[in-house]
């Protein structure tokens, strides 16, 4: 019950104690995670191989348990960063109604960056991106959080202002820095954000509608987090109403009652990090939290990304980190959705 309860508060909780405890509870995790594997390996040794009898079984081995228990430890540490610093390439093939031709475009959610991602790992992962030649790219909030300083987040966007295709921003749960008060204050100001956007060419999107193709269109929320600065669904006007499909770019993927309304052919979204430390993923989707993947959601096709970095520390140890590669194909093409991954 401890190794989901820690990894919930460095995660997940918007509380003091995972900013003033983060690298605390990001090793009593792993102390955790690596105490139970090493107790059930010694249970098994003493069963399997040494082959107590009923009344020796729950007689444990400190030392035994305590050397196994290290490396475990160890081991859970090394894999975690890896896969909290290796950023990979997702692709999908997405077939839609309502547009005329295929479209690829790129899109990036929850890099964190300075804090639990490098700027060096920003830095190829834009690489990439300009390999494959996308028609756009959006970047899908929380670029930056609390714990960026001014100078990661400036160099954050000179960095991504480097991509050889439009960018698209929209706001996630941290970038605007909401729970800097837990640490002393902001490191930035709104308007020092919006200008180092602005200044890389980047166009930040706050419901606000924009064509990308003569047959798509692209709406960008407002974060849900923002309260009263998000407009509800029933107020939005889309001016290029039935002249093609409509994405919802959206961070988090729990507006159901905008699910509901909305007549868009396909919605991404991030926000939860697949989990990010293992059990979460697996107690979210039980409680029919949609986590990461893809969900058929009220006739809209709903996906929810890994994101390409964790929060608050390097840790990961559920899914990879990724950014995703996205072509739509038109209807055409195929007769159902489907994804190429």
């Amino acid at each position: 019950m401890l190794i989901p309860a820690s990894g919930f508060f460095l995660i997940a909780a918007d509380s003091i104690i995972a900013y003033k405890a983060i690298g605390l509870l990001g090793a009593l995790y792993l102390v955790l995670i690596g105490d139970v594997l090493g107790s059930i390996v010694e249970y098994f040794i003493r069963v399997i191989i040494k082959g107590c009898k009923d009344s020796e079984i729950y007689v444990c081995n400190p030392v035994q348990r305590g050397i196994l228990s290290v490396l475990f430890c160890a081991a859970i540490t090394l894999l975690s960063i890896w896969n909290a610093t290796h950023v990979r390439m997702q692709e999908h093939q997405w077939v839609i109604d309502g547009i005329e031709q295929e479209h690829t475009f790129a899109f990036v959610s929850d890099i964190h960056a300075g804090t639990a991602q490098s700027l060096d790992n920003l830095k190829g992962v834009c690489e990439k991106i300009n390999q494959q030649k996308p028609e756009f790219v959006i970047l899908w909030g929380d670029v930056t959080d609390e714990l960026t300083t001014y100078d990661d987040m400036v160099k954050t966007y000179e960095i991504i202002g480097e991509i050889d295709a439009p960018v698209y921003f929209i706001y996630g749960n941290h970038d605007r820095q909401p729970n800097a008060s837990f640490i002393g204050g902001r490191s930035y100001t709104d308007e020092q954000l919006t200008k180092s956007i602005e200044d890389a060419g980047i166009i930040i999107l706050s419901d606000d509608y924009v064509k990308v193709a003569d047959d798509l269109v692209l709406l960008g929320r407002e974060d849900i987090s923002a309260g009263n600065k998000r407009i509800g669904w029933d107020e939005l006007e889309n001016p290029y109403e039935g002249e093609g499909a409509l994405i919802v770019a959206d961070h988090q993927p729990f507006d159901k009652d905008q699910r509901k309304k909305q007549n868009a052919a396909l919605q991404i979204s991030g926000h939860t990090h697949a989990g990010q430390l293992f059990p979460l993923r697996f107690i979210y989707s039980a409680a029919g939290i949609e986590t990461y993947g893809e969900y058929e959601r009220d006739n809209t096709l709903l996906y929810v990304s890994a994101g390409e970095s964790g929060w608050g520390v390097p840790l990961r140890t559920e899914a990879r980190c990724e950014w995703e590669l996205i072509t739509l194909h038109p209807q055409n093409h195929n007769n159902k959705l489907r994804s190429n991954e």
